[in-house]
C-alpha cells in the first residue's frame, strides 16, 4: 500500500512532534550523525569488539 505524500509543512510539524515526544533520542540522533570521524571509528571498533566477545560466549548463535 502506497502512502500519500506529505507536504513539507506537515513533515516539519511531524518532526517537531517527534522531538517533543522524545527530546533526548532526537538530540542523540543528531549528535551521532554529526560526530567526528574519530568518534565514529571508535564506535565501530567497540561494536566489532562486542560482537566478537558475544560470538565467543555464544558459539551456537550466529551474529
Amino acid at each position: 500500500m502506497i502512502k500519500p505524500k506529505r507536504s513539507a509543512a506537515q513533515q516539519v510539524a511531524d518532526e517537531a512532534d517527534r522531538r517533543t515526544l522524545n527530546p533526548i533520542g532526537s538530540r542523540q540522533t543528531i549528535a551521532d550523525s554529526q560526530a567526528t570521524p574519530e568518534f565514529q571509528e571508535n564506535l565501530k571498533r567497540l561494536k566489532s569488539e562486542r560482537l566478537e566477545r558475544e560470538a565467543r560466549l555464544n558459539p551456537k548463535r550466529k551474529v
